[in-house]
């Protein structure tokens, strides 16, 4: 026969299992929750992004590469890349005329 004070083994199992599950779909829900907001913040970010350093950045170089200097640091001389490529087919292309005048003789 149950006394008064008794404790209700039925009712405690059934509110620690409903707990558990409460616990359980409340972590996932907020976990669903956060990644949502997170794709929804990378998505507007994407959107209202501009890439005004980044082409600041790329004229500087495209300008560096463009113009005739020296480097004060080790007196390398610079001189535009377009000039540069030019030097460097007719030197490529003189030497393939040389290495074919030695191949005839």
């Amino acid at each position: 026969m149950a006394q008064y004070d008794d404790l209700n083994g039925g009712r405690i199992a059934l509110v620690g299992v409903i707990s558990v599950v409460v616990t359980a779909v409340t972590a996932l829900a907020v976990q669903v929750a956060f990644y949502a907001m997170a794709s929804y913040n990378d998505a507007k970010k994407q959107a209202e992004s501009d890439y005004r350093r980044q082409n600041e950045f790329l004229m500087s170089q495209e300008t560096e590469l463009a113009q005739y200097g020296v480097d004060p640091s080790n007196a390398n001389v610079t001189i535009p890349i377009e000039k540069a490529m030019e030097l460097v087919a007719a030197e490529s292309h003189s030497e393939s005329h040389d290495d074919d005048s030695n191949n005839e003789i």
